[in-house]
Formats: C-alpha cells, structure tokens, sequence
C-alpha cells in the first residue's frame, strides 16, 4: 500500500511520477540523498513538481526505501514502495503508474521525472506543463544532449504503454516509439545528471 506523506493532492489534472528506487550503484552513494542547497535532491525534485503547479505527486521509492521516506516529509506526496526495484526503472515506472490508475484515475496527464537532475527548476517544469496543455502531442519532453528525454509528460492515452514497461524498458524507450508526437522543450542544462563520481564532483564545483 502507499504511504502518504500528509495525503496525496486531490486536484485533478497532470500527475507528477518521480522515480528515485534506484541503488546508484556507480555513484557509490545514493542519489537521492545528496545534498545541494541545503536539501536532499530527492526533496528538491518532489518540491519543484509540486511549486510547478503538478497534482497529486507520486514517488517510486525502492532501495532503502525506510532511508528514503523522511526525506519527504512535509510534502503532499504520496510515496509508493516498489519491492521489486532491482529490476530496473521499468519496473518502477510501472509501479508508479499502477498507484496512480487505482489512486487518481482521472488525471489526463503525468510529468515522469528522476531525482538525479541537479538544474532542474520549476520554471523547465511549468514550461513542459504549458506546452503540453498548449499542443496536441501525445508527449512533451525535455530536449537536451541531442536527445529527447526525462522530464516528459506523457497524455493518459499512453498510460497502457507505461503500465506495460518493465525490467530496463522505461520511458526513454516509449519517446522513440512515438517520435512522430513528440513536441521538445529545449532544456541545455539537463545534460547534467548525478549518474557518477564525476558528475557529483562537478556539481560541487558549481555550488562553490
């Protein structure tokens, strides 16, 4: 069952899935506990989604999921536990859209985020939101290394294919297979993912 931190938000529209159950086994420490700006990045995602105007907010949580939790408290966010996260992101992506189908069935979209984006800010965020109200693709991503990607919002018409994705077969996979409607938000700064030493090592070097 979910574990809410205060309740999931009851306002209907684009849900935010964020996916943090990972292990980060090649940065040697979680992820979603590093710190920057005075918060976990596991907090700042979840936060910045809901400062985006998202509603409700759902949070995959898997690897020392008990490690994780407190890391949300205070926020409106519902945390769901995926036991079997060491299948890869697919497996938690499909958990996270299994809560949202029996919790908010009616949400006509869903912002699919990770926690390892340190430049993330609510301004990209509200872009996505707006550009997908605004258009008629099936999906609005991020734009960034010569590549579509996460944050994505996806229209709840693909909601089947993301409750079908398993093992290592996540949302990065669905954007190709619909690249013909797929409408991108250039986003130069999401190049930066917290996947390895280095990656943390330069985001240090920012902060300083």
């Amino acid at each position: 069952m979910p574990d809410t931190a205060e309740g999931a938000g009851s306002a209907r529209g684009i849900a935010a899935l964020i996916l943090a159950a990972g292990a980060s086994t090649r940065l040697g420490q979680p992820k979603q506990l590093v710190w920057l700006d005075g918060e976990s990045l596991l907090r700042r995602t979840a936060r910045l989604a809901f400062a985006a105007g998202c509603a409700p907010v759902f949070v995959v949580l898997g690897f020392e999921a008990d490690r994780m939790r407190p890391e949300l408290n205070g926020l409106r966010a519902t945390a769901v536990v995926n036991q079997k996260w060491a299948e890869g992101m697919g497996s938690s992506l499909r958990c996270g859209m299994d809560a949202i189908a029996r919790i908010e069935p009616a949400v006509e979209a869903v912002l699919l985020l990770v926690c390892d984006q340190p430049r993330l800010t609510a301004q990209h965020l509200q872009s996505l939101l707006d550009c997908h109200r605004a258009g008629k693709s099936l999906i609005t991503a991020s734009f960034y290394a010569d590549r579509a990607g996460v944050p994505a919002v996806f229209a709840a018409t693909l909601f089947p294919e993301l409750l079908g994705c398993s093992g290592d077969r996540g949302a990065r996979d669905l954007i190709r297979g619909h690249s013909d409607q797929v409408q991108r938000v250039c986003w130069p700064a999401g190049e930066l993912d917290v996947d390895r030493p280095q990656d943390l090592e330069e985001l240090r070097q920012e902060q300083k």
